[in-house]
């Protein structure tokens, strides 16, 4: 039996750092949106993007450090998944 394209829903990790003096919001890996002097306003903005997407919040600290994660299932981003089986 072979399965191609089946669907599968994929969940983002957002990473708000300290990067530069300034917090970023980093959505898998990828640098988001614009920097912000402060730290709530980019926590704010990372959990907005996590509660749209869905997926896991990770807040650093200044020393890069997990201070605090959240997780959201709402809206999971679908993407297409080419796999092959066979039996």
């Amino acid at each position: 039996m072979e399965v191609l394209g089946r669907e599968e829903a994929t969940m983002v990790q957002v990473h708000t750092i300290h990067d530069g003096g300034q917090w970023r919001n980093r959505v898998d890996g990828l640098q988001q949106g614009t920097a912000y002097d402060d730290r709530s306003c980019a926590v704010a903005a990372g959990r907005l993007i996590v509660s749209e997407l869905g997926g896991t919040f990770y807040g650093h600290d200044v020393d890069g450090h997990v201070v605090e994660s959240w997780a959201s299932s709402a809206r999971p981003r679908r993407e297409t998944v080419t796999a092959r089986y066979t039996a």
